[in-house]
């Protein structure tokens, strides 16, 4: 496995420094590789390039480039993960299903406020608004469960640099989604409407790109990994700890079976 996750060092080294005019080729290289890559080496072979000086933020920064092939390619070829209802990461994976349903509805919903030409005309829109932006705050137990619960127990078997990365996206997530929070639910009279679209537009936009991309590598890439480093006699404590926690607006509906049963 070292010798493997040397060489997808090496392909990620490529992707990260390759000119515009090489970019092409290298993704060619690197599609190829990523067909059979293993989420788990992946995540340690990112780890080794930052401990091994490549800055958290500059590889967050450049995970975007491998991003585009892993979406092409290692989702393709990724088994569908599914697990029993109560098990942490398919209670996981069934919010990130809702999280991305209200992703596509707030920008469907933004597309039609561009439509409209003043408050009054969108009432409708602004009203929907309302509820994804309290809905996405919501969604904050989700990420508080992960770091809580899951991240600690993914550091204690080596894996470090990986839940960092995902926290630290937390953080900006949790502005972004409070910006879009206190913005919707503001005294709206007296400012300009376009003024207030192009606002919002910004928020959706961020939001749709860099929540989704986060969930997708979540799925694809945190979620395998932590499936293959825990041991299964652990699992069962993840899930008291994220009962704990607590749950929200679009908790799985076999928390209440789960909890009688246990």
């Amino acid at each position: 496995m070292i010798n493997n996750r040397q060489k997808l060092k090496e392909i990620l080294i490529k992707l990260h420094c390759a000119s515009a005019q090489e970019l092409p080729k290298v993704k060619q290289e690197a599609e190829k590789y990523f067909a059979g890559v293993d989420a788990k080496e992946l995540a340690l072979a990112e780890q080794e390039l930052i401990q091994e000086g490549t800055g958290r933020q500059e590889m967050k920064r450049l995970c975007d480039v491998h991003l585009e092939v892993m979406k092409k390619q290692m989702g393709a070829s990724a088994e569908p993960i599914k697990l029993a209802s109560w098990h942490p990461i398919q209670i996981c994976l069934d919010e990130h299903e809702v999280i991305k349903g209200n992703l596509q509805k707030l920008k469907d919903t933004y597309e039609e406020l561009k439509k409209r030409g003043s408050f009054s005309a969108a009432k409708v829109e602004i009203g929907t608004l309302k509820e994804l932006a309290h809905f996405f705050v919501e969604t904050e137990k989700h990420h508080k469960r992960e770091e809580e619960a899951l991240f600690p127990r993914l550091e204690a078997h080596g894996i470090t640099e990986p839940p960092q990365i995902f926290r630290e996206d937390h953080v900006e997530f949790l502005a972004r989604k409070r910006e879009f929070y206190n913005l919707i639910t503001s005294d709206l009279s007296g400012r300009p409407f376009a003024e207030f679209v192009k606002a919002i537009g910004e928020i959706v936009e961020f939001l749709f790109k860099n929540l989704g991309d986060h969930i997708y590598k979540e799925d694809n890439i945190l979620y395998p990994m932590a499936l293959k480093t825990l041991e299964e006699s652990e699992w069962k404590d993840v899930r008291k700890k994220f009962d704990a926690i607590g749950y929200c607006c679009f908790a799985p509906e076999d928390i209440k079976k789960y909890k009688r049963e246990g």
